[in-house]
């Protein structure tokens, strides 16, 4: 075990941090460490007795080495300086060879540009004389020489670029731009008489009869403008081609037409601006979509490509630059009406175009020219002006009906007045309120600034989402003014009595307001379909849109529910305030009737109780208006009346059958505690009332009373039920309580 422990190695790190753990003295660790060195000696001596023939081996196993060391030293020696020379020998060859490649490559290199510098010298050459042979050529022969020209030019530009740090490039810019300038004016003498020789062959073309009109071809023209096109292309000239174009082709007669016009577009009639853009667009059809096809059906492999660019860069730009140039002012909604007008014929202009050319979806919309004839339309403006003209116009009603006018004038008893609008708009108002079945002001007049939003003359499509905005601005004011009209009804019908309430202007336009503010919901929504029909995306199918729209309004007029409850709650208090305070007077009555007057048990309900309906039916008499909206009024205001009549009554009906078994406990004890012989003396005890002077209740008056309150119970029900309502729950358990005494 001894021998086992010591050949491990011995960690001293890890020793003295075991002993720190385990709290050891110096001393102890000191005592430690000496037996572990005797016992390691120990173990050494032993091993060395018992390998002892070993142990003096070590030194006699060794002899001679040395010897056999030097004599493999010399042949290693030797091999090591032949390898040292082989290396040297190898990477001089190395390097003699890198630097021969790197010679070649050189020589490769000055070839290449050798070889650059006499193809540049031949392209100028070359270039020179054909444009030489142009000059002497007509017609398409001279286009073909251009073109050749072309693409030498477009291959001398390509060397130019490529050699630009050597001086022979550097020399010859000077006259590589001189070629540049002498080719780009042929092409221009090249096309644009030609442009304008297809422009009078398109007038003559015009002018003459449509039988005779193919005689007068002008492809051979188109051909040769097509051909000049792709020289410009070649030499990546295509801008400067295209400016020529619009100058040339389509500017003179744009500019004749729109220029015509004086005052720069103010005040511009949409009929004459929208003649104007007819002969713009017969134009376009009858000179630049010939040609367009012309040249697209002569370069091969365009796709289409060619056709839309020249559609959209040279014509469209050119029609719509005039159009800013020459009627700046058309642009601006100083004359809302006529600004509507001429934007919707600017759009019909834009969507023929579109047509006339087949341009795809994005190509004319991403266009920086159509972005800057879009954005001149001021939009913004005239929205402004129209909401500003439909917020007038509920504003200054609001403003010009003094405070007190939702309720009326209680002294003389007449209608407030309201401020006189425009005559046109007071006679659409007036119109609405008719055609929908309205009655109040404030109704009507939403609904007319609604029906304005989207009408033909106003509505524009680019401004749908600000015109639905305003919508719900509109709703959201009919229902914030609806519910302030109500409050102050409310207000001012409450500080009258009872019966004056009920006969008040303030009641008559409380039922006027729940109308409106039922039909306003029919209206909106039905509006709301109308607006669907004409809001981009919303037609053809989408329903989701469409739901929320829908959606949006009915949370816009969703606050009208607890204003409509409002105005029910009043009309339903004010009808049953007057009903209801003399019930129990009624039912002191009908005791008094019973009460010691040998009167036979009844059998009919009390004649007052179907007067407590009266108010209800009187009023009822004043909803006169659709039948829909009439019964679900009616249908609110006999609900809460009901219920206030039938809690009411059930409530003094238990008060007086609670008097009466009272009064029979009382006199019950009475005669208890004085004997059934014995007479009460007035003078004596209090008389209950009912109680005859001999001290008892005759039971049957009792009864009686109790049957004539339940067939006044039972009768109310029926009314109830009736109506198609139901009463309140507590008279519901009353009549079941008081059912025995209907047997």
């Amino acid at each position: 075990m001894e021998a086992d422990e010591t050949r491990q190695p011995f960690n001293t790190e890890a020793y003295a941090a075991a002993a720190l753990a385990q709290g050891k003295t110096l001393d102890t660790v000191q005592s430690e460490l000496s037996k572990r060195l005797q016992q390691t000696q120990r173990t050494l001596f032993s091993l060395i007795n018992q390998r002892y023939e070993d142990f003096l081996g070590l030194s006699t196993s060794l002899t001679g080495i040395d010897t056999t060391i030097d004599e493999l030293r010399a042949p290693l020696t030797t091999v090591k300086h032949e390898i040292h020379e082989v290396s040297n020998e190898l990477q001089t060859k190395l390097e003699y060879m890198d630097s021969r490649l790197a010679y070649r490559a050189q020589l490769r290199e000055k070839k290449q540009v050798l070889r650059l510098f006499l193809d540049l010298e031949q392209l100028l050459n070359r270039v020179g004389v054909v444009l030489k042979e142009a000059e002497a050529a007509k017609d398409l022969e001279h286009v073909t020489c251009l073109e050749r020209a072309a693409v030498d030019v477009s291959q001398i530009r390509y060397f130019a670029r490529k050699g630009s740090e050597y001086p022979y490039v550097v020399a010859a810019q000077q006259r590589i731009q001189h070629i540049e300038e002498s080719l780009l004016t042929a092409l221009e003498q090249s096309l644009r008489p030609a442009l304008e020789k297809f422009l009078e062959q398109c007038a003559t073309q015009n002018d003459m009869d449509p039988q005779a009109r193919q005689t007068a071809g002008t492809e051979e023209t188109a051909h040769l403008i097509a051909q000049t096109l792709r020289a410009y292309s070649t030499v990546e000239e295509t801008e400067r081609a295209e400016d020529i174009m619009r100058t040339a082709l389509v500017r003179p007669t744009v500019s004749h037409v729109l220029g015509t016009q004086p005052g720069r577009g103010m005040g511009l009639e949409p009929e004459k601006f929208a003649s104007m853009l007819r002969s713009v667009l017969q134009f376009a059809k009858s000179t630049c979509v010939p040609l367009v096809k012309s040249i697209e059906s002569h370069l091969a492999g365009s796709n289409g490509s060619t056709g839309d660019k020249l559609a959209v860069r040279v014509v469209w730009r050119e029609l719509s630059s005039c159009i800013m140039e020459h009627l700046p002012l058309v642009f601006v909604p100083g004359m809302p009406e006529r600004f509507h007008k001429n934007y919707r014929e600017a759009c019909v202009f834009v969507s023929e175009f579109s047509h006339m050319f087949s341009l795809g979806n994005d190509s004319l919309m991403v266009d920086p020219v159509y972005v800057e004839f879009s954005r001149k339309w001021q939009l913004s403006a005239y929205f402004s002006i129209q909401k500003k003209h439909v917020i007038a116009v509920l504003e200054d009603f609001e403003r010009g009906k003094p405070l007190d006018a939702a309720r009326g004038s209680e002294s003389n008893g007449t209608r407030p007045s309201t401020p006189a609008p425009k005559p046109q708009v007071e006679q659409d108002v007036l119109q609405i309120k008719h055609r929908e079945g309205l009655l109040t002001e404030h109704a009507a007049r939403a609904v007319w600034a609604i029906q304005q939003c989207w009408t033909s003359n106003v509505y524009l499509e680019a401004l749908a989402a600000k015109f639905w905005q305003l919508t719900m601005q509109i709703l959201l004011w009919y229902q914030q003014t609806a519910s302030q009209c109500v409050q102050q009804l409310i207000q001012s019908n409450a500080s009258k009595s009872s019966v004056q309430a009920l006969e008040s202007h303030e009641l008559d336009e409380l039922l006027h307001h729940m109308h409106d503010m039922f039909a306003m919901r029919e209206v909106a929504m039905e509006q709301t379909r109308a607006i669907c029909r004409v809001v981009p995306g919303t037609d053809n199918g989408s329903c989701g849109i469409s739901a929320g729209l829908e959606s949006a309004v009915g949370q816009a007029l969703a606050p009208l529910d607890d204003t409509s409850n409002k105005a029910a709650d009043h009309i339903s208090s004010t009808i049953t305030a007057p009903s209801t305070t003399t019930l129990a007077s009624h039912l002191r009555r009908t005791t008094s009737q019973f009460r010691h007057t040998n009167r036979p048990s009844p059998s009919t309900p009390s004649p007052y109780i179907s007067s407590l309906f009266a108010y209800l039916e009187s009023t009822e008499s004043k909803i006169t208006h659709d039948q829909a909206t009439s019964e679900r009024i009616k249908h609110m205001l006999r609900s809460r009346v009901a219920t206030r009549v039938s809690q009411e009554f059930a409530r003094v009906c238990a008060d007086a059958l609670a008097t009466i078994s009272k009064t029979e406990a009382s006199l019950l004890r009475l005669r208890k505690s004085r004997g059934s012989n014995v007479r009460v003396d007035v003078g004596d005890v209090v008389v209950p009332s009912g109680v005859d002077l001999r001290g008892k209740v005759p039971e049957a008056d009792n009864d009686k009373i109790r049957r004539q309150i339940w067939l006044d119970v039972d009768q109310v029900a029926r009314i109830v039920r009736g109506y198609g309502v139901e009463t309140d729950p507590e008279f519901a358990r009353f009549v079941d309580l008081i059912q025995p005494f209907g047997i």
